[in-house]
């Protein structure tokens, strides 16, 4: 049976949870960055090919662009997950190197961090207090919600400098970050390569290098992924038909938007509305 977490947030939720029985596949339809922490229980991550083996004291960050499943291997599986809306997290989290844990693949990333003893103790204790304001929902505690995570954030980064994908920012990066919010921000008009670089007065065949080493995405692939995320995100929240679906997200050709949405998600836009409306009547 599959898992799906609520899509239905604005920008910030944690929650906590315990399975006892076999579950074996982990499906999510939303357009969010994640981050897991295993408690108890054992688990086996496929992340964009690369397949990871959870255990206890095990952090994971997920970016919103990318495809995730999991097969619970030890039971009780406890963990938490906490869902953030992309752009408050750039709004919050100002600070590019510790964003990048949830924004940038390059070759070398891994998306898993097995805590150490010390640090998972202090690690929990922040994620617990996270969830409790969560739930809680006292005046002001997105506020709060954002503060802990920041701690969280600095807290890993000094202990685990290496784990982010993003060390430090020069000139060059800061241009990278600049297009690439651009790129979130206009994923639905008309992207050119050449316009983009002259727009930033660089050279595009520099651009489009340099933007992989450090995204991880080329200048193409980002540009398609995000727009396949904002689909998906239409298709969860709208009754709009596939064709519409398609234009809003910067797709002008249906069969195209069809052909690479496949490509990407294994399944045709009409497959994955589908699925979506048989797991909200199933939950």
């Amino acid at each position: 049976m599959g898992e799906i977490y609520n899509s239905d947030f604005s920008k910030i939720e944690i929650i906590h949870r315990e399975t006892l029985r076999e579950m074996e596949m982990y499906l999510h339809f939303h357009n969010s960055y994640e981050m897991i922490y295993i408690k108890s229980g054992k688990a086996t991550f496929k992340i964009n090919e690369k397949v990871y083996n959870a255990e206890p004291g095990s952090i994971i960050f997920l970016s919103n662009l990318e495809k995730h499943e999991l097969k619970v291997t030890q039971y009780p599986y406890e963990r938490y997950f906490m869902l953030i809306n992309p752009d408050y997290l750039l709004s919050e989290i100002k600070n590019p190197v510790l964003s990048s844990v949830f924004r940038h693949r390059p070759e070398h990333f891994t998306h898993m961090l097995k805590l150490s003893d010390e640090s998972d103790r202090y690690i929990e204790t922040i994620i617990n207090n996270m969830t409790d304001e969560f739930s809680n929902k006292k005046e002001q505690y997105e506020v709060s919600l954002i503060s802990l995570l920041s701690l969280l954030l600095v807290q890993l980064y000094r202990n685990y400098s290496s784990f982010f994908p993003m060390a430090v920012v020069n000139k060059t990066t800061a241009t990278i970050l600049d297009i690439q919010k651009y790129i979130d921000e206009n994923s639905q008009n008309r992207l050119n390569l050449k316009e983009i670089a002259n727009k930033y007065y660089i050279d595009m065949y520099y651009l489009s290098r340099i933007y992989k080493s450090v995204t991880g995405y080329s200048f193409k692939e980002y540009i398609i992924l995000q727009r396949i995320s904002n689909a998906k995100n239409f298709l969860y929240f709208t009754t709009e038909d596939i064709t519409q679906v398609g234009l809003h997200s910067g797709f002008n050709n249906t069969n195209h938007f069809i052909k690479l949405f496949k490509k990407y998600e294994g399944i045709t836009p009409y497959q994955y509305r589908k699925q979506i409306l048989m797991q909200k009547n199933e939950g």
